[in-house]
């Protein structure tokens, strides 16, 4: 019989066990590792960067033609500094005449409510007293010119009631002095008449006494007459001066009221037109930047209450506002963390910036196109991203991509889920 050949097959069979070994090894190092190495379970959803507070909107109450542009979007901007000019419908001339209008108007208030009052002087505002003192001293010429005629037109009746009063005692004084000599005289012809009837004296004497007697009350008769005529031109002077007081007053009465009136009505006017003045200039309600600007060129329209531009509050913090897919609802809730990355080609190149979910909306929104998502809005831990000294601010805007972290799996759960949704439904029969 022929024995058989020798066969070398250690070698192979150490190699093969060899091999067999690592492969085993290398599963039950991927199955440690893929048990416990973590994968994030993420939502992702496209975002754009908002302030977390309002934009300021600035409207026009009355709109108007658009004269020019003085700023441009994404520029800082002050508060109070202008931003677009518009075409004014009243000049700066006419604003100031009726300024200088109504400050003549005021100091005749004031003079007019010294003349009412009977003042010696007048009290003007001191504002106008500083900035238009040429115009108080025309009004002040003006109250002592006036002073002075009344006082004359009063001086002249004032000197007539004199000449009236001294006359009227003139006379009360002839007719005190008649009065007594006629009572005198009466006694004297009472001693006539006896000494006539005693024959110690004559009547021609007593024709004497008596016709001097008549003479006397006569005199006394046409000074009563007199006495009277001028009692009544004292009333009647007197009467005049209180007159001309009252009308004079009336005048200034019913001069103030009308002034006071059209105080008033130049005020609203005066306001009304300085009001539009001053906004034809638009200027900036709070410091920030401008976002948005809703005029291009100069000699537009800018309607009635129309938005002329946004600006975002400066120091007013930037957060994310995300559009979540509906069917990732369920898995987001506040507090969770999250990524936010550039939606640009800049995003590779710096990288994520870390936030926080705090706040989700209680309702679908819907876009242009019809499509459902629920608001999201992420919170930032920094304004900016980073790339070595290279920085990337965030802006009003800026789209963005965010990624919430919802939760976590491992790797093995990863690769045997697929499997697990097969096996939890195979054998089943409708």
């Amino acid at each position: 019989m022929t024995e058989p050949e020798d066969v070398e097959i250690g070698p192979l069979t150490r190699g093969t066990h060899l091999f067999v070994a690592c492969a085993a090894m290398l599963v039950i190092g991927f199955l440690v590792w893929s048990s416990v190495a973590v994968l994030d379970v993420v939502s992702q959803a496209s975002g754009e960067v908002v302030p977390s507070t309002q934009l300021k909107s600035i409207q026009h109450l009355e709109g108007g033609i658009v004269s020019e542009i003085l700023v441009r979007e994404g520029q800082a901007v002050s508060k109070d500094q202008p931003l677009v000019a518009l075409q004014a419908t009243a000049s700066g001339a006419d604003v100031n005449e009726m300024a200088i209008r109504l400050v003549t108007l005021n100091l005749n208030v004031a003079r007019l409510e010294a003349e009412a009052a009977d003042k010696g002087e007048v009290t003007y505002p001191q504002e106008i007293v500083r900035s238009h003192p040429d115009l108080v001293t025309a009004t002040d010429n003006l109250f002592r010119s006036r002073r002075g005629k009344l006082a004359s037109t009063l001086g002249g009746l004032h000197e007539a009631l004199t000449q009236r009063e001294q006359a009227a005692s003139e006379v009360e004084a002839r007719l005190r002095n008649a009065r007594n000599t006629l009572r005198h005289l009466g006694e004297q012809v009472s001693i006539s008449e006896s000494m006539i009837r005693e024959g110690l004296s004559n009547r021609y004497t007593h024709l004497a006494l008596l016709r001097e007697q008549s003479a006397l009350r006569s005199r006394i008769d046409e000074d009563e007459a007199a006495l009277k005529r001028n009692q009544a031109a004292i009333k009647e002077a007197r009467t005049l001066i209180e007159t001309g007081r009252q009308s004079y007053r009336q005048e200034v009465v019913e001069q103030l009221a009308q002034a006071r009136r059209d105080v008033d009505e130049l005020s609203q006017r005066f306001s009304k037109v300085s009001d539009n003045l001053d906004r034809t200039t638009i200027r900036s309600p709070v410091d920030g930047v401008v976002k948005t600007l809703y005029v291009a060129t100069r000699g537009g329209v800018v309607k009635a209450g129309g938005t002329v531009l946004d600006i975002v509050p400066a120091g007013d913090r930037l957060i994310v506002e995300a559009k979540l897919p509906t069917y990732d609802i369920g898995y987001v809730s506040l507090g969770q963390p999250a990524r936010i990355r550039l939606a640009s080609q800049d995003g590779v190149r710096f990288g994520s910036i870390d936030g926080s979910v705090v706040h989700i909306g209680p309702d679908t929104n819907v876009t242009e196109k019809g499509g459902a998502f629920y608001k999201v809005r992420i919170e930032t831990t920094r304004d900016h991203f980073q790339h070595g000294i290279e920085t990337y601010r965030l802006y009003p805007g800026m789209q963005v991509t965010a990624h919430i972290r919802t939760g976590e799996r491992t790797v093995l759960t990863y690769i045997l889920e697929p499997f697990m949704g097969l096996a939890s439904s195979a054998l089943k029969e409708r």
